[in-house]
């Protein structure tokens, strides 16, 4: 039983998507990472969130669950 707990343990810890790097670009509402989906300033963190202007390509680092986005570079 133990083992059997064990391994359902292992396999979702190696299918989660604890994290995941996504690019975008900074628009005035927020990041747009697809044409259909733009994330609002609210769940956007980093030191770069200040220095970031409209049209810059940003890499951003997703949080598990996408309730926060970490700013991670700017792509020039």
């Amino acid at each position: 039983m133990i083992q059997e707990i064990k391994r359902i343990v292992d396999n979702y810890l190696n299918n989660a998507k604890l994290c995941s790097i996504i690019l975008g670009t900074v628009t005035s509402d927020g990041i747009q990472i697809s044409d259909k989906l733009t994330i609002p300033d609210e769940l956007i963190i980093g030191n770069l969130k200040l220095t970031v202007s409209s049209g810059d390509k940003v890499r951003l680092i997703r949080n598990h669950g996408g309730q926060q986005y970490y700013i991670l570079e700017v792509i020039k």
